[in-house]
């Protein structure tokens, strides 16, 4: 049973199919909280006011995002709730999905290459990871 789902999304085609795949999947599930979830990471700069004004634009940016996202559900007269974090995108998903008591959560795969996952990781496999809830990977 799907009662609170997290979707976490970002400007990658993977994340918009996964936003789609929520949107189907509460057809079937009407009663269910849909929350979309974009963290951003800040790079580390010393320059305070560069920081800020970096911050500032990478905040916006999430906001469109999850704004985009929205209007899928929009379309069906579905109400979700807008989260915008800055840090480690994984670990603020799985955290984020913990603290708040979600049931589930659905993200896109990145779509790169394994060696590159191998190498840098990606944000799906560290969610699947650190999530103590079932998690939907959508390619």
């Amino acid at each position: 049973m799907f009662k609170k789902v997290l979707v976490a999304t970002d400007s990658s085609e993977n994340a918009q199919t996964a936003v789609e795949y929520a949107s189907k999947l509460l057809k079937y599930h009407p009663e269910a909280q849909v929350v979309l979830l974009n963290v951003y990471k800040i790079p580390n700069i010393r320059e305070y006011d560069a920081h800020v004004s970096i911050e500032n634009t990478l905040r916006r940016r999430s906001q469109d995002i999850l704004d985009k996202a929205a209007g899928v559900f929009d379309t069906q007269d579905i109400s979700v709730e807008k989260v915008s974090l800055p840090g480690d995108p994984g670990q603020v998903i799985a955290e984020y999905a913990r603290e708040n008591g979600f049931d589930h959560i659905i993200i896109g795969a990145t779509g790169q290459s394994q060696l590159g996952a191998l190498l840098f990781g990606s944000v799906a496999r560290k969610v699947t990871q650190l999530a103590r809830c079932p998690v939907i990977v959508i390619r």
